[in-house]
């Protein structure tokens, strides 16, 4: 019985073939556009996922002075997590562009300091060797940094140097196949170092007695805090948060660059709009299609009535014919994705891997929506008597309102998609082409230091000091002896990587400013134009530090006058040592030697933030910024990546241009502004689509019509305005709900931004312009067959 009535959907679908096609190919347009996505956020949602009891795992985050960084649980009773709570801990110290050795080569690597317990919180599939990191000397590789530094040799058993220190190789793990927040390649013990010099990333599983808001209502408050040693108190608490929360956080995700990877909440909820529109376009374009064939098969229906079958069979046949299409849908969806994967790779920056989602996300569309759109078609069509499905068939000649109903819902989430794609892009056109304040032209940042940044005075010998200031020196003898760079310097770069501190004017006002600690070349090397003050010649050492504010931190602070601008911290904004005296910088009123004009240190869409600059010694480390001749880019990477080779034995040379590193800030905008774009044409496409199949039964239905209106004398372009009218009418309906419907999504969107991209008229006009082109295009060939008839051939049939 199932095969007969598959027999004969099949040969329905077949009858209907100019019907099918085009409903296929929209149906699979739009399907394979929610697969992918539906899979990216998917991915988004289950970092992680690795972990053992997700749910149960938090990480204190600690807020000192505005300055919030994942933390560990504090020691007084008063705000931390109970011991009883606690079921197991965890702590870890991210080593960022750090250098191991083997066989006498440097590698830069992500490096991270852990213990065992890290492998109670997160699952790793073990290739080779055990998870231990007992012994102060085991190391745990990831596959792809074993393969880079072993080949396909097996690492287990040897060694490698970091620090000096030589490490044996103990395992190797796997990638997960989820999305993590880790970005590690090696994993130490932390017994490895007494001291790492940073704090510690404490993770805490705790048992159901605990909550989480009672614990944030008694932490996430204020208090002051003593500073070891050191004079003044600071503001300081604690806000818990869910390690499935942590890569969402954006107060820290500026902070961990290489070691963690973090995701935008905002993002995720614009893709999941635009899943639903292009879900909805599929959809009502299937169900408008279909309710097309379908006004041919009523009396079909009503003669089957009449003849015993009952309504669980007319069910069954729409729910297989809807099955059987839904099918073909989703199997050519899945070619659609795999022929044009590298596309979908390249906007969303990631590769996606195949995981048991698919299969399940799949099934669901295939189960689920032809049930929902059989259940539809039944309710409409099912319960009419066998007389009236038959009577119907007879004497319709009208169109029926509700396809143009389902057009016209077609046609408005099209124009929605297409202003807001047109808006994102313009937007992202405006960010990246507009002035930050500073010069970028030609810099760029080198990390040619090829030696970990932190330095343990207790266990590294003179000779290896000696040794790693030689090779500081050497570089800097190579960068001063290129004929192709202009200058450098050791410092900051001008984009955002400032941190929020409280400043003191002299009326005892606090105000949160952004603080920088740069040289006395910062500002030059930037084109940063000082407007009042000046600064010293030199500053050899944190004693003879000055301090310079921007414009807008003279406002804010309520200075006109830079020589009544006096200001200090709550904190000291710098500490050293001199004559075995401990010099602590910035608690006291301290004169502005300068101000400085203002600049977009980071996002935009974040306006200009009032800035303090701490303006200290030379840097000896740290990355290298290079002012490079113009039209010399490719000699000068050439030779530094011969001076890393040289100095370091390394082939790890890596740079950025400044001009990149402002594009990154902008990279989400970038991929909404695309994404938005290329779903929003695949929408046109289907609706294109849609407006096809409907006007190839209105029109075909119509010809008795046309014929007596061209005996009456009706000439060509009379019949393409009265066949066309309507279909153009529906479209001027639809762009008047999407245009305001869209700006209002777009006004709220941008509500915080400070600068953005102005709406204007053309953003509305030309989206309408193209959809208008694109369906009078589609519209042609059936309104001009049709005009074109032979009316005696008409009649004749008729």
């Amino acid at each position: 019985m199932l095969l007969i009535k598959i027999k004969y959907a099949i040969r329905f679908l077949l009858r209907a073939k100019s019907y099918t096609v085009i409903n296929l190919i929209g149906l699979s347009l739009s399907l394979a556009c929610c697969i992918i996505l539906l899979r990216y956020i998917h991915r988004e949602l289950t970092v992680d996922n690795h972990a053992n009891d997700l749910s149960s795992i938090i990480v204190p985050l600690r807020d000192i002075d505005g300055n919030v960084y994942p933390g560990e649980n504090p020691g007084n009773k008063d705000y931390s997590v109970d011991e009883k709570y606690i079921e197991d801990r965890c702590k870890l110290v991210e080593e960022e562009n750090s250098t191991i050795v083997s066989d006498d080569v440097s590698y830069k690597t992500n490096l991270m300091a852990a213990d065992t317990t890290f492998f109670h919180f997160f699952n790793y599939r073990v290739l080779e060797g055990n998870l231990s990191l007992d012994s102060p000397h085991d190391v745990i590789l990831t596959e792809g940094y074993a393969m880079r530094l072993f080949g396909k040799e097996s690492p287990v058993g040897k060694n490698i140097y970091f620090d000096g220190k030589m490490l044996t190789v103990s395992g190797v793990i796997e990638q997960p196949v989820c999305k993590t927040t880790f970005n590690f390649d090696a994993l130490v013990s932390k017994k490895l170092r007494p001291n790492w010099g940073k704090l510690n990333i404490e993770l805490i599983r705790v048992n159901s007695g605990f909550d989480i808001r009672k614990q944030n209502e008694k932490s996430n408050v204020y208090h002051l805090q003593k500073q070891n040693n050191l004079s003044g108190n600071v503001q300081t608490r604690y806000k818990y948060i869910s390690w499935k929360d942590f890569y969402f956080e954006t107060s820290i995700c500026d902070k961990y660059e290489k070691l963690f990877r973090f995701g935008n909440r905002n993002y995720v909820f614009v893709l999941s709009g635009v899943v639903f529109l292009l879900f909805l376009v599929g959809v009502l374009n299937f169900v408008n299609l279909y309710s097309v064939v379908m006004q041919k098969r009523r009396k079909i229906y009503g003669v089957k009535k009449v003849f015993g079958l009952s309504g669980r069979g007319l069910f069954t046949e729409m729910w297989m014919e809807n099955f059987l299409l839904f099918a073909c849908a989703v199997f050519l969806s899945w070619c659609i994705m795999e022929t044009s994967s590298g596309l979908w790779q390249g906007l969303f920056s990631e590769k996606i891997p195949v995981t048991g989602f698919d299969w399940y996300l799949s099934f669901g569309l295939l189960l689920l929506v032809p049930l929902f759109t059989a259940i539809f078609f039944y309710i409409r069509y099912g319960y009419k008597n066998p007389v009236t499905s038959m009577r119907l068939v007879i004497s319709e000649n009208g169109k029926i309102f509700s396809r143009y109903v389902f057009l016209f819902l077609q046609y408005s989430i099209t124009l929605f998609l297409m202003i807001l794609s047109l808006y994102f892009q313009r937007h992202f056109d405006y960010l990246i082409n507009s002035s930050h304040g500073y010069d970028t032209e030609e810099i760029m940042v080198a990390q040619l230091y090829n030696h970990n940044r932190i330095i343990d005075y207790r266990s590294t010998t003179a000779k290896q000091l000696k040794e790693r200031f030689e090779r500081i020196n050497n570089v800097g003898k190579k960068l001063d002896e290129c004929p192709m760079i202009e200058r450098w310097m050791n410092s900051s770069t001008a984009v955002w990587d400032g941190s929020p501190t409280p400043i003191v004017n002299d009326k005892d006002e606090t105000f949160e400013l952004q603080s920088k600690f740069v040289s006395i070349e910062f500002f030059d090397f930037w084109g940063l134009e000082i407007v009042d003050g000046g600064l010293p010649d030199r500053i050899d050492y944190a004693g003879e530090d000055v301090i310079v504010l921007n414009r807008s931190a003279m406002k804010l602070l309520g200075y006109t006058d830079l020589n009544e601008a006096f200001v200090r911290s709550t904190s000291p904004l710098s500490i050293s040592f001199v004559d075995n005296r401990l010099i602590e910088y910035g608690v006291d009123m301290t004169p502005v030697s300068a101000v400085v004009d203002d600049y977009y240190m980071g996002h935009l869409t974040e306006g200009i933030k009032p800035m303090i600059f701490i303006v200290g010694a030379k840097d000896t480390d740290g990355d290298v910024m290079i002012k490079v001749k113009k039209d010399r880019e490719k000699e000068v990477i050439d030779y530094l990546r011969k001076t890393e080779k040289e100095i370091y034995n390394s082939d790890d040379f890596t740079y950025k241009w400044a001009d990149d590193i402002v594009a990154e800030m902008y990279q989400k905008d970038k991929e909404t502004a695309h994404i938005y774009t290329v779903f929003s044409y695949i929408a046109i496409v289907i609706s294109c689509l849609g407006l096809l199949g409907i006007s190839l039964f209105d029109i075909r239905r119509r010809y008795r019509e046309i014929a007596i209106r061209k005996v009456n004398g009706a000439k060509p372009k009379d019949l393409y305005i009265i066949l066309g009218k309507s279909y153009m009418l529906n479209l001027v309906l639809a762009f008047v709900v999407a245009a305001p419907v869209s700006w209002i999504v777009i006004y709220y969107y941008t509500a915080s931004f400070v600068e953005k991209a102005p709406v204007t008229f053309g953003l509305f006009v030309i989206p309408l312009l193209i959809v208008l082109i694109l369906s009078m295009l589609t519209l042609y060939y059936q309104i001009n067959k049709a005009a074109h008839i032979n009316p005696a051939e008409v009649m004749k049939n008729e």
